[in-house]
């Protein structure tokens, strides 16, 4: 990926113009659950209301700390809160940066092993995911959801021009077949980019700014 590309992913993505921080979402390493019943809680305190229960040998990924406590996305649930550290016992020490073996960070890790990994930097400098899902649908159709805080945190252009980087990765991975691809849940504000036969067409409800 060239440098001029990694540059545009960066600003349409929401980090340029932002200070620079550490990162909040850390290591990315695998922990599989050790007590019997441990619960999931929305944030790091035993105060905290319990979003849900994980059994034992489930398997979590690290995004954070604080403390004693460990924010972590469920695997095989994508669901994302608080758990203690005690109750869990690392498995796999984070690879990111590792190459192609690396485990997916951002969830475009089978389509672009590359744009994965450079999403997944960029939410660690933010402190949020860009994805909270990707959808892949027959006749080249992509649907990508973000998450709440990067539609809160970014702008009307940055919207636009992160649906277009995603087209362009999108079409890369279907070998320059035509593609859909929509940003956004189903509903009036997604953003769409079609290829018709006279080129992509985009489609671009009314946007509110985020800011």
């Amino acid at each position: 990926m060239s440098r001029k590309a990694i540059a545009v992913l960066v600003a349409v993505f929401g980090l340029a113009g932002t200070p620079v921080m550490p990162a909040l979402a850390a290591s990315g390493d695998i922990h599989a659950v050790v007590g019997e019943k441990v619960n999931l809680r929305a944030g790091p305190s035993d105060d905290a209301a319990v979003r849900s229960t994980i059994m034992r040998g489930e398997e979590v990924v690290e995004l954070r700390r604080d403390g004693n406590w460990m924010g972590v996305r469920v695997l095989r649930t994508g669901e994302e809160g608080w758990l203690f550290s005690d109750l869990v016992k690392r498995q796999t020490a984070s690879t990111l940066g590792g190459g192609d073996t690396a485990p997916a960070q951002a969830g475009f890790g089978r389509l672009s092993p590359g744009f994965d990994g450079l999403v997944a930097g960029i939410s660690d400098h933010l402190g949020y995911r860009f994805a909270d899902k990707v959808e892949q649908s027959g006749n080249g159709n992509l649907r990508v959801v973000p998450t709440q805080e990067w539609l809160y945190n970014t702008s009307r252009d940055a919207k636009m021009f992160a649906a277009l980087a995603l087209y362009q990765m999108w079409k890369n991975y279907n070998n320059g077949r035509p593609v859909t691809v929509t940003l956004g849940a189903q509903g009036p504000t997604a953003i769409t980019i079609t290829d018709a036969a006279k080129g992509p067409e985009l489609t671009v409800p009314t946007l509110s700014s985020a800011r």
